[in-house]
């Protein structure tokens, strides 16, 4: 009997185990609660796979709270879970990943689902994300798009991250059934965000029994900053008054978390990066494929306008875009209280899927994420 050298076994597992952790999926889970009377705050919890983080919108909700004790008390409670699902770059050969998605359909603790875009690999794409999505129209949600929703995937050198300057040119004529897969978001009921904002309505869960209340959540949303397409942010209408401010882009770019820090969203949901894809055991990304700083790659983080001093700006078509004054933008929404070091918090996803001539992951398993929100009535 030929008996192989444990080396080469061990070299083969090497090799193979990026295949491998690139079709194993995992769902996140976080919480973000309310936390009166003190200034936001990270806060990680005993279990790895979720943390906690706390929330409080202005001085005076901290002044409101402190002096009432209704606000914490359980029945002025509700509870709200998001699904964040972003980058699953679907095509034909991915139809494992595309039932793990459909899957998630049958847990009952999600209330609204979010897209962060990158849905496609190529044209094939357009089947399976029926196939992954289909199951999940059954609930509210939004989404906005990112460059692989308009542009099929192409073969890249891995060096090019490393040099921005060696990067291949953008395209300018769109190749994928993005207006198709728009139809089919928007006909099942979830509000494009792409550059628009909008209100939508929630029953708190049933879970909560007799105390569910109608919830308004605020949705604003950005086309991708990665290839330019982002404009100025806007919020609806009911941005002052919402239980939730909720903010959507595709890739986290400081300009646009700084817009998002000036208006006071109460958490914004980005994807785009990866989490690094390929990242070193110890030490993480080497590159996010954005203006932020690595520990931006993945996961929940506070984010202060200013963090970056100097953001890229927009892009698009040859042109370059000023920075918005985020004073302005703040007065257009209402925020009477602004100021330079404002804050918000971010998930960046490190998305589901991998282009198709490189799925491959290290150290940085592919992942969705639930989000639970604690808020006051």
């Amino acid at each position: 009997m030929r008996r192989h050298h444990p080396l080469l076994s061990l070299a083969a597992g090497a090799i193979a185990y990026p295949f491998f952790e690139a079709r194993s999926p995992r769902l996140r889970r976080y919480q973000l609660r309310t936390n009166p009377g003190k200034l936001p705050s990270l806060v990680f919890e005993d279990s790895a796979p979720s943390c906690a983080i706390a929330i409080d919108r202005s001085e005076e909700n901290r002044r409101t709270s402190s002096n009432s004790p209704s606000l914490s008390s359980a029945s002025s409670r509700w509870q709200l879970r998001i699904l964040h699902l972003s980058d699953l770059h679907l095509w034909s050969g991915t139809s494992w990943l595309a039932d793990w998605v459909a899957s998630l359909a049958e847990f009952q603790d999600i209330d609204f689902v979010a897209l962060t875009g990158d849905n496609f690999a190529d044209t094939s794409g357009l089947k399976m994300l029926s196939r992954a999505l289909n199951p999940l129209l059954k609930l509210p949600g939004a989404f906005v798009f990112g460059s692989n929703d308009y542009y099929s995937g192409i073969p890249k050198v891995p060096l090019h991250y490393f040099l921005p300057n060696k990067k291949p040119k953008l395209r300018t004529v769109p190749d994928l059934p993005t207006e198709d897969f728009r139809d089919f978001l928007t006909v099942g009921g979830w509000s494009d965000l792409n550059n628009q904002a909008s209100t939508c309505t929630l029953t708190s869960p049933a879970r909560q029994g007799h105390r569910a209340k109608k919830l308004t959540v605020a949705l604003t949303g950005t086309d991708d900053p990665h290839i330019g397409r982002d404009e100025a942010v806007q919020v609806p209408d009911t941005w002052g008054k919402a239980d939730l401010r909720l903010a959507l882009t595709h890739a986290p770019y400081a300009r646009v978390l700084d817009q998002y820090a000036a208006c006071q969203a109460d958490l914004v949901l980005a994807g785009h990066t990866h989490g690094g894809q390929v990242c070193l055991p110890g030490f993480g990304a080497l590159v996010n494929n954005t203006d932020l700083p690595l520990r931006y790659s993945g996961g929940m983080h506070r984010w202060k306008i200013g963090t970056v001093a100097d953001p890229a700006p927009r892009v698009n078509k040859g042109t370059i875009y000023p920075l918005p004054d985020l004073k302005k933008l703040a007065g257009q929404a209402g925020i009477s209280d602004w100021m330079p070091g404002g804050q918000t918090r971010v998930h960046i996803s490190r998305g589901l899927g991998t282009s198709k001539f490189s799925p491959v992951r290290l150290a940085c398993p592919p992942e969705a994420a639930v989000i639970t929100i604690t808020g006051c009535a």
